[in-house]
């Protein structure tokens, strides 16, 4: 078995350190590639499991409550309240000139 002495060395080519560097440089901006990759889709996973219990919850609290907006109900209900009104105001009318003509006797 041959001894390592101080005057010992090694020799390689100069591309082959070219090579083994380039490799090690990859790989740590792979790595580092990557560990961001994964930290940017565990904050979006985040944020996406405090919305959906942010609409859990919304929808727990609204379930019981009646419903606020039927649509053709509201605006059926729009319409009779206005021809309530048209007809009051015309009620209004006749009953003045009911009572103007029985005025004038």
């Amino acid at each position: 078995m041959a001894k390592i002495e101080e005057s010992s060395g090694v020799s390689f080519s100069l591309s082959f350190l070219i090579q083994i560097l380039s490799a090690i440089v990859l790989g740590v901006w792979g790595f580092s590639e990557l560990s961001n990759r994964i930290s940017f889709l565990e904050n979006v996973a985040g944020r996406h499991g405090k919305s959906i219990a942010d609409i859990e919850a919304t929808m727990s609290e609204a379930q019981d409550k009646p419903i606020s907006s039927d649509h053709v109900q509201n605006t059926s209900l729009r319409y009779i309240e206005e021809r309530i009104a048209i007809l009051q105001s015309e009620v209004e009318r006749l009953n003045t000139r009911v009572y103007e003509l029985t005025k004038k006797r």
